[in-house]
């Protein structure tokens, strides 16, 4: 009788241990390997899946006129698709124009005003440094999303390639990926032709946000409301008649005058926003969570405040108005202090502010992302790394 040996299941145990014991680093640089040279085989199958739809469409419709209406719908389709990837570029250029007279008047404010000087000094760096990675910026198209991780990540069309072609470290990991002003997610693996992006609304990625409220707050709104004017200039027949869509023009416009007073800017409670890493049939619509939101220690931005009355804290002065620390509606901006993103771009907009219950030391919230079509995205910027080195290569 043959002796049973078990070596075979010992070498079997000790390489499943290895396997287990790889730094996570190692994981995932096999699985993005993996992943980005699947991705352009998923994208060619879907081709072929499609065209072979079409032609068995086009085989078995019994009325020519119709199948050729559907083709022209689908063609209308991308053409769409295509047009609004040019807008948001072309808007993204127009952007940066505004940013730049708004870094004049800032730096004109912090010459011309004393005792705001240094707020207005703050504004302008902190515009400076973005207009500066804004020009830097490289668009990117997004090619590939997988259904189970909708809420996660995407694929974009290019990677180190690009940076070869620039002479420059652009595409990187932790590169921000913006949508205008408004944070989108970051840069988490960069292959040669392919990168990964990391949404904002994965409950992994974590930015440091503050809430602002003032002037910041209505500019935001104006840039909506500016961008609906221009949408609706052609659409007559999305009115009955002319007057109404001239009523609705002068409530626009009347809703503008009413954003552009020049209100004082006040950066208030400070926190980090998350998001649930949802796929897309369970999605409910897009939702941050915000964790931590307090104003306890001072900061360049001004003292202290109590979490409850929003009083300034050691103040004895009676008289010194309260400031509630979060509002729904206040602006969620990063800090800059996670190290990922720079400081000043938009994330979200609160929408909900949970009850404090007896020891919270800070806010819960639910917010909503400004870049407000996650689910649709088609073009995207990427922005250089911040505080990137050419030796970090």
């Amino acid at each position: 009788m043959k002796k049973q040996t078990y070596i075979p299941y010992f070498f079997l145990i000790c390489f499943l241990l290895a396997i287990l014991s790889l730094p996570r680093s190692t994981v995932d640089g096999c699985r993005n390997i993996a992943i980005s040279s699947i991705a352009p085989l998923s994208n060619l199958k879907n081709f072929f899946v499609h065209n072979k739809r079409d032609l068995n469409n086009s085989n078995l419709s019994s009325n020519p006129e119709q199948f050729s209406m559907e083709k022209i719908i689908l063609e209308n389709t991308m053409l769409k698709n295509q047009l609004n990837g040019v807008y948001e570029w072309l808007f993204f250029e127009n952007r940066i124009d505004d940013q730049i007279d708004k870094y004049k008047t800032l730096s004109e404010h912090a010459a011309k005003d004393f005792l705001l000087k240094d707020f207005f000094q703050r504004r302008a760096e902190q515009l400076k440094e973005i207009i500066k990675s804004e020009y830097e910026a490289i668009p990117a198209k997004v090619i590939f999303r997988d259904a189970s991780s909708w809420s996660s990540s995407l694929w974009v069309n290019v990677g180190e390639k690009n940076n070869e072609e620039l002479s420059r470290q652009i595409i990187a990991k932790n590169s921000p990926v913006v949508l205008g002003q408004n944070l989108v997610g970051v840069v988490e693996f960069v292959g040669y032709k392919y990168s990964r992006v990391r949404l904002i609304t994965d409950a992994g990625l974590i930015p440091s946000v503050r809430a602002l409220r003032g002037s910041s707050q209505d500019n935001y709104l104006v840039n909506i409301i500016q961008s609906l004017k221009d949408h609706l200039h052609y659409r007559n027949n999305l009115f009955d008649s002319d007057e109404d869509k001239e009523n609705f023009m002068n409530s626009l416009l009347l809703m503008m005058s009413k954003l552009t007073g020049g209100k004082e800017e006040k950066y208030l409670a400070k926190g980090e926003l998350y998001g649930s890493s949802e796929p897309f049939c369970r999605s409910k619509g897009l939702s941050l969570k915000g964790v931590g939101f307090n104003y306890d220690y001072p900061d360049e931005e001004g003292p202290a405040r109590d979490l409850r009355t929003g009083k300034i804290i050691g103040e004895s002065n009676i008289n010194i108005k309260s400031e509630a620390l979060l509002e729904i509606g206040d602006l969620l901006v990063t800090t800059g202090m996670d190290g990922v993103f720079p400081c000043g771009l938009h994330v979200a907009i609160v929408k909900k502010i949970c009850d404090l219950n007896n020891g919270d030391y800070a806010y819960e919230i639910e917010a909503t992302p400004t870049a407000t079509n996650l689910n649709g995205l088609e073009i995207v910027m990427i922005m250089p790394p911040v505080g990137f080195e050419n030796q970090d290569k």
